[in-house]
């Protein structure tokens, strides 16, 4: 008899079209200090290519105002480029109830910043849209190299 009720349980739970899972939330660990608004954008559109998609890194108001000036140049928030820089790295969805887990790691030794995007997501699905994943850091040495990794 228990054999039997262990065999439906199982059926009932890999018959089950959606998996059990929660939409996380973003996180942000390291050497983050705020995420930026997602409606942000770093787009070109006179060549018409997402600027992040590689990585960008933004550490001057001019650089700011010119990333952004196709979407949002007269609302960004205020940024003192004299004591922090901003990192992203485009993504686009892979699965549902995407969550973002953004994560920035400092190597003094070795000179060098490492910018890591993960989504989590309980199932894969067809890309829905993207985040640019724009985070504010601390300054950045000029003579710093970075290493941009997604997770997907």
């Amino acid at each position: 008899m228990k054999k039997y009720i262990l065999f439906f349980v199982a059926l009932a739970l890999f018959s089950c079209k959606e998996p059990f899972c929660e939409q996380n939330t973003d996180q942000a660990t390291g050497q983050v200090v705020k995420v930026l608004d997602s409606r942000y954008r770093a787009y070109d559109a006179r060549q018409g290519e997402d600027l992040s998609r590689f990585g960008i890194w933004i550490t001057s108001p001019e650089q700011y105002k010119r990333v952004f000036a196709h979407c949002c140049a007269s609302q960004l928030d205020s940024v003192d480029f004299d004591r922090f820089d901003i990192l992203g790295l485009s993504t686009v969805n892979q699965g549902s109830n995407s969550s973002y887990l953004r994560d920035v790691k400092r190597d003094d030794a070795a000179q060098k910043i490492t910018y890591t995007v993960t989504e989590q997501y309980c199932k894969r699905a067809s890309p829905l849209d993207g985040k640019s994943n724009l985070v504010l850091v601390p300054k950045i040495p000029a003579t710093y190299t970075i290493a941009y990794v997604r997770n997907q």
